[in-house]
């Protein structure tokens, strides 16, 4: 028996690290994460029922959730986890509980706790939290308001960059989230102001080349060329511009690039996408008679051509890639959307008013 509560414990174990590769994975749709987000929650159910809260080899954030330690904010914090595992641990928990995110929300008085709550936070939340954050971390409110959609605050976030003695990093994250809640700007000078404070992320930098023109997206590319050959190769996936085809494949035989280089084309081409040649066939293939066709100047997500996408067919198809391409569109369309993390918790929420 015990060597059977050993094996439960070991066996949740390796879903929790499992679910953190799968976040990763070019080949993970929402279905696949929603199915492996199950099985976790069933497996820790089954250790609340069958397993002790002081049994010293269970990993430490099984004990948390055993002994309940987690449900304070800054015991989930102290936690030794990166950020991203936090905010699903918490998550887990809450669904666990049958609670919402207003369990830790209601917990929120410290700098320290700003981020944590900043994504777990959901618009109609938001709105509340903004003031309370803005008194105690200013950037990380300019974030809440951009990645939930709070268009009322456009203003004071306006009045930030002429009133505050903001620092390169938190100017130019105001910047980036004015742009998600509707205010035009370059995209390419977004990007650079980003780069120079040093926190320009994959998302943005996806979110910024989907909404830029074709000049733009070459002209970033070209940028981060100069400093950041991975980002640069991601870049060029993001752009969707199938004139960038025979450099990443070109990029995809040399062993520095080939990861990013193949990740690049599945974000540009897909998986196994019906009736659209995917990454892996042009490889094998590259004198197919579709290979001409894409290398001409279109604009591909998953395969499929950008005008006439169907958004929520790709959300729920697509791998975090095409799934956040999905969500930032669907923002770029309607500013004053929350912008969908698709690695969230049961693969995030799809944007809606």
């Amino acid at each position: 028996m015990m060597q059977t509560f050993t094996d439960l414990a070991e066996r949740t174990h390796l879903l929790w690290l499992q679910r953190s590769s799968l976040s990763s994975s070019d080949y993970i749709n929402l279905s696949q994460l929603k199915q492996h987000d199950y099985r976790l929650l069933q497996s820790v159910r089954l250790c609340q029922r069958y397993l002790g809260q002081d049994n010293a080899e269970l990993p430490c954030w099984l004990t948390a959730v055993l002994d309940n330690s987690v449900a304070a904010i800054d015991k989930l914090l102290a936690l030794p986890l990166a950020l991203p595992a936090q905010v699903l641990l918490a998550e887990l928990w809450l669904a666990l509980q049958h609670k919402t995110a207003a369990h830790y929300l209601e917990q929120y008085n410290r700098t320290e706790q700003s981020q944590l709550v900043c994504l777990l936070a959901g618009k109609p939340a938001a709105a509340g939290l903004y003031p309370a954050m803005k008194r105690l971390d200013l950037r990380s409110a300019i974030q809440l308001a951009g990645r939930c959609g709070l268009t009322a605050e456009c203003t004071d976030l306006q009045q930030l960059a002429t009133e505050r003695a903001l620092d390169a990093a938190a100017l130019a994250e105001l910047n980036y989230n004015l742009y998600l809640l509707g205010q035009t700007a370059d995209e390419l000078n977004l990007v650079q102001q980003l780069q120079r404070a040093d926190c320009l992320t994959p998302r943005q930098l996806q979110f910024l080349l989907l909404a830029a023109s074709a000049e733009q997206k070459v002209q970033i590319v070209n940028v981060l060329c100069l400093t950041d050959s991975s980002l640069a190769i991601n870049a060029m996936g993001f752009s969707g511009q199938s004139k960038f085809l025979p450099l990443l494949l070109e990029l995809s035989k040399q062993p520095a690039h080939q990861a990013a280089a193949q990740s690049a084309l599945i974000t540009m081409l897909g998986t196994t996408v019906p009736g659209s040649i995917t990454a892996e066939t042009l490889q094998r293939e590259p004198q197919a008679e579709t290979a001409p066709a894409l290398i001409s100047n279109q604009n591909l997500i998953a395969g499929k051509p950008l005008a006439g996408l169907d958004l929520a067919a790709l959300w729920a198809n697509g791998n975090q890639y095409h799934r956040f391409a999905a969500a930032a569109l669907r923002v770029l369309r309607q500013p004053g959307l929350a912008l969908a993390e698709p690695n969230n918790w049961q693969g995030g929420v799809w944007p809606v008013a």
